[in-house]
């Protein structure tokens, strides 16, 4: 069924599992924690793809407007069935029939440009109606989001706790390893390149998922994103102003240096880039057809890695067009680094030395403490985007009103008012799932860790 004719019914209206280690007070908190935290973020997830369907949906009627406004002698038989069944898949057969009724049709001339004319309407009218459906989605999306993270920064505490007490333990162990490996049912989870039996590779990932965690997600981090997200918002009123009146007029005052901040703000210079992706991989988020450019961080633990989509743009077009393209397009996205993922199948690995142990510690306390940290950047954004919607919803019911702005202008407008909250919600997606993935790694890890002291003979 068509997202758009799902959140238009709501707007009407108004796993993982984290295997535990040896039983402890300190494990069982954590692990119950963080399983009740993965339950929600499967449910945030959901939201969030329905708000990527509605999005998509919406581009998806705005290219047949475009297609339907080009048949200037009206619509022959073939396109209009082309356009009933474009429709239906686009918006559902209920509101397909709202806009098209092939029963009416009439193939005369007279009739082929009076089907184009009600077409050209009930496309535009729709299109109205995509921001309330869009905005019935953001409020469950962010409902959700709100419901995890409660859950996950309780989860990071306690993973903290239980991470400081390994680490005590750790440092008070005196012996020699009796086995130098072991059997661990989580190599999935803390496998890099596939691989699990080499001790070094294995911490340096994680110490790279710590990277990411305190180079991207932290309170000023998000402060200077949301910065330059409000200051581009910022500029919506006055480039419309001027748009409203004409299309074409040069709104370069509004959008110079834009691009360059906007591309800034969503970069991964926290680790090491990967040379020579698969080109799969690139075209699971770069279509062929596509001008923009992807890059991939170096494989992280558990098959994944840290992709930034960048729009490509000419960096002298401050159109509304170009700035429309970076906001929405440019992202970060939590990915696989495999076009296929590996198949890690459970096997032995080599037992940590204390020095090792204590280093894991050391990573997932910062893991944690940076994470629980944020709850003070989700707070802020919470109300920032709330206050973000509440000014593209002034600004769509302005356009939508405005019966002396052409169908083309209104969604060049509309699509360029709504690329921020689709910013947002795409950042604050990668946030809720990067912390989600950095917890359940640590964890991980932590079983690992304290597996690895079990094979400690005390002298």
């Amino acid at each position: 069924m068509s997202a758009f004719n799902l959140a238009q019914e709501s707007a009407d209206a108004e796993n993982k599992q984290t295997p535990a280690a040896t039983a402890t007070p300190e494990v069982d908190s954590a692990t119950a924690e963080l399983n009740e935290a993965n339950a929600v973020e499967t449910e945030v997830a959901q939201e969030d793809d329905t708000a990527e369907q509605i999005e998509t949906e919406q581009d998806q009627l705005g290219e047949i407007e475009d297609e339907v406004a080009q048949e200037s002698n009206g619509l022959s038989p073939v396109a209009a069935r082309l356009l009933s069944q474009s429709l239906k898949r686009i918006v559902g057969k209920q509101q397909a029939t709202k806009i098209h009724a092939m029963e009416n049709y009439q193939s005369g001339r007279s009739g082929q440009m009076e089907a184009r004319r009600i077409a050209l309407e009930g496309i535009k009218e729709t299109l109205k109606q995509f921001w309330e459906a869009i905005k019935a989605q953001l409020k469950k999306f962010y409902n959700k989001v709100k419901t995890y993270f409660v859950k996950a920064f309780s989860a990071a505490r306690k993973m903290k706790d239980r991470a400081e007490a390994l680490q005590k333990k750790a440092n008070g162990t005196v012996g020699t390893i009796e086995d130098k490996q072991f059997s661990f049912g989580q190599t999935k989870a803390i496998a890099v390149d596939g691989k699990y039996n080499d001790a070094g590779v294995l911490t340096t990932g994680l110490n790279d998922v710590r990277k990411v965690v305190t180079g991207l997600l932290t309170v000023q981090k998000a402060d200077k994103y949301e910065s330059t997200v409000d200051t581009a918002a910022a500029s919506v009123e006055s480039m419309v102003g001027k748009l409203k009146k004409d299309l074409s007029a040069d709104v370069s005052a509004d959008t110079t240096g834009l691009i360059a901040k906007l591309k800034e703000v969503q970069g991964i210079t926290v680790v090491k880039i990967m040379t020579n992706p698969e080109t799969k991989l690139v075209e699971m988020y770069v279509p062929k057809g596509s001008d923009d450019a992807v890059e991939f961080s170096t494989g992280l633990p558990g098959g994944k890695s840290v992709v930034e989509v960048i729009a490509n743009v000419n960096s002298k077009d401050n159109s509304i067009e170009a700035v429309t393209k970076v906001v929405k397009n440019t992202r970060l996205i939590l990915g696989n680094d495999r076009y296929t993922p590996r198949d890690v199948t459970e096997g032995e690995v080599k037992t940590l030395n204390t020095s090792q142990v204590d280093k894991v510690c050391d990573d997932v306390i910062e893991i944690a403490e940076t994470a629980y940290t944020y709850e003070k950047a989700w707070e802020k954004r919470d109300k920032f985007q709330a206050k973000l919607e509440r000014e593209i919803d002034t600004v769509i019911k302005s356009i939508n009103s405005d019966d002396d702005v052409d169908s083309r202008a209104q969604r060049i407008i509309r699509n360029f008012a709504t690329s921020f909250t689709t910013s947002v919600r795409r950042r604050t997606s990668f946030e809720s799932q990067f912390i989600g993935y950095a917890l359940n790694t640590g964890s991980a890890f932590l079983n690992y860790a304290e597996r690895s002291l079990g094979q400690h003979k005390s002298k």
